[in-house]
């Protein structure tokens, strides 16, 4: 990259600045539910900075997840979005949640906990050693199961949910909500989705990984 370019590059900063100065995060991110906890990060500049600075150094230990964790976030991000780990969306994520309320926290660490379970219940081996292909079939039960329902091996159709019941469905929307929102606030992200560089959407075009985290 030249000298020029590289100084014409905005950062993710001035991009978010761009987007959330404008329509507000409801419109700079439309994957994301509006009350997901990363909606109240990506409005923060000043802490998206910090977090992004931080997430680049992939030799760096994480903050708040520990290793194995990490790895397990990692392969949940580039199932679900290809691309996300060379975000870095993963460490990103470990960078935000370190300065998350501890109810975010256990939150999100129940959710990505549920998918190990699964991985070791289905598999007998934990979710970062799955092929592609078994992490492809775990997600897609889980996309395609009732929210709030308890699964039920063997149902085609779970029945309808009782309330107040969490479930591997409602975990894989809140991943997949932190990783969309992280991967999809990058430049590389936002270039996906037709950003230039130079200008700035009021909204965005269609996800460019429909089948994978619809």
């Amino acid at each position: 990259m030249s000298d020029q370019a590289a100084k014409d590059r905005p950062g993710r900063r001035a991009v978010l600045q761009g987007l959330l100065g404008g329509a507000g995060a409801a419109v700079a991110l439309p994957l994301v539910a509006d009350d997901h906890p990363v909606h109240l990060h990506l409005a923060d500049a000043g802490r998206v900075e910090q977090a992004a600075a931080k997430a680049k150094d992939a030799a760096a230990k994480p903050e708040f997840l520990d290793e194995h964790q990490l790895a397990s976030l990692g392969a949940l991000c580039e199932t679900i979005v290809p691309g996300s780990v060379a975000s870095a969306s993963d460490r990103f994520i470990d960078q935000l949640l370190a300065v998350d309320s501890r109810e975010n926290q256990s939150r999100f660490l129940t959710a990505l906990g549920a998918f190990e379970g699964e991985a070791r219940a289905r598999f007998g081996r934990p979710w970062k050693a799955l092929a592609e292909a078994q992490r492809v079939e775990v997600l897609t039960a889980a996309s395609t199961m009732e929210l709030g329902t308890p699964p039920r091996a063997g149902r085609a159709a779970p029945p309808k949910p009782a309330p107040g019941t969490v479930n591997l469905r409602d975990h894989f929307e809140h991943l997949k909500g932190w990783i969309v929102g992280a991967h999809y606030s990058s430049e590389a992200g936002m270039r996906e989705l037709g950003w230039t560089g130079r200008s700035f959407f009021t909204s965005y075009p269609d996800c460019p990984h429909p089948g994978k985290h619809a």
